[in-house]
């Protein structure tokens, strides 16, 4: 347990240093119901693995998150660089399309580059579900989460990421629930 909040103590230490717009919450505590779904989805399809496979994230239940989801597999190590493999159409919306794309395209910035790369690599030391407020001129105004998955071989390889951006949302109010568990 130590080793994952220094890890997050480590991103957000660089998160403030670069001017990030998010950073990672280690209370993970989530204002978006659909994020705590997601959760649930994960630890079910996980069972006893530290997380399960993007095989075992089946689509038929995540159907309802498909809009608001990007998967990106980690396909270097040294230096680390990831490709989206999915990107769902109200994410385009923030992002352009980028499925098929690398973090470091041409059409993302260095701190997106270097951002997205250093979210996706805590998740993956972690290797828990993470909660990353996204604040703009001091607001909070969406809210990412980030659902390590591995590949066949058991090591993480994907990361999944839910996210919704509402500026004029009051923050300090959680949703009611609307999911049926699936187990």
């Amino acid at each position: 347990m130590d080793n994952a909040r220094d890890a997050i103590a480590q991103f957000n230490a660089r998160a403030e240093e670069r001017g990030w717009i998010q950073y990672c919450d280690p209370a993970n505590a989530f204002v978006i119901r659909d994020c705590e779904e997601l959760i649930e989805l994960w630890n079910w399809a996980r069972g006893d693995k530290i997380m399960p496979s993007r095989e075992e994230m089946p689509v038929r239940v995540l159907k309802p998150y498909l809009a608001r989801l990007a998967v990106a597999e980690q396909i270097e190590k040294n230096p680390p660089r990831f490709k989206y493999r999915l990107v769902g159409t109200l994410v385009t919306q923030t992002l352009d399309e980028r499925t098929g794309q690398t973090f470091d395209d041409e059409s993302a910035t260095l701190e997106q580059t270097e951002r997205w790369t250093h979210s996706a690599l805590l998740s993956f030391t972690v290797k828990t579900p993470l909660r990353f407020p996204i604040v703009v001129q001091r607001r909070t105004i969406g809210e990412m989460l980030l659902l390590p998955l591995s590949d066949e071989t058991g090591e993480p390889r994907f990361v999944m990421a839910y996210g919704r951006y509402e500026p004029m949302r009051d923050w300090s109010k959680r949703e009611a629930r609307s999911f049926v568990s699936a187990s």
